[in-house]
């Protein structure tokens, strides 16, 4: 939840709750993501880099949500666990 709670803050998802919707800037990296969930594959190219603590955070941030989820997901039998 932090990790998403921190991403909506710096404008990953738009509108109020009930009613957000996807950054239209994120539009294409799901779109992305699709095609390789569906066997293709994709190019991913930074054309002006973040600000690297902010990178550096999120990144944090997403490793800290998957351990969660995997020790949730483990605690309850569930075999399957992903990364962020």
């Amino acid at each position: 939840m932090d990790y998403l709670a921190r991403s909506h803050a710096l404008g990953a998802t738009e509108g109020p709750v009930g009613a957000r919707a996807l950054n239209p800037a994120l539009r294409p990296l799901m779109e992305a993501l699709h095609h390789v969930l569906a066997g293709g594959e994709v190019a991913v190219h930074i054309v002006r880099p973040g600000n690297a603590d902010l990178v550096d955070e999120l990144n944090h941030r997403a490793e800290r949500a998957t351990e969660a989820s995997t020790t949730l997901g483990m605690a309850a039998g569930d075999t399957l666990s992903a990364t962020v």
